[in-house]
């Protein structure tokens, strides 16, 4: 089974493409090209930091993770309310499976 890569080298990927990009328009003498261009890559790679705490609860199975979301949506943009809703969706159980005997 593939490894998938983890949320860190993502992010420095996504870091690497927009100093190439930048170097890229200031060299081709873009200046409006260059300022449309990192608000649609840094839009691309904000949300998924952004969300990153629903999708770290996702990823673990919690059963409802709606309340975290719409936390997520009104206080992450806060650096206190992003790490508040990392930690809430590191902390939360998971959803039990039922088991298949039953």
């Amino acid at each position: 089974m593939p490894r998938r890569p983890s949320f860190v080298s993502l992010i420095t990927g996504c870091a690497g493409v927009v100093a190439a990009l930048v170097l890229l328009a200031i060299f081709a003498g873009m200046g409006v090209a260059l300022l449309v261009l990192l608000g649609i890559v840094g839009l691309v790679t904000c949300v998924p930091v952004w969300f990153a705490p629903v999708l770290v609860a996702r990823r673990r199975g919690v059963a409802d993770i709606r309340p975290l979301a719409v936390f997520t949506l009104v206080c992450g943009w806060t650096f206190f309310g992003w790490v508040a809703a990392l930690i809430w969706a590191a902390n939360s159980r998971p959803a039990v499976a039922a088991s298949a005997g039953e």
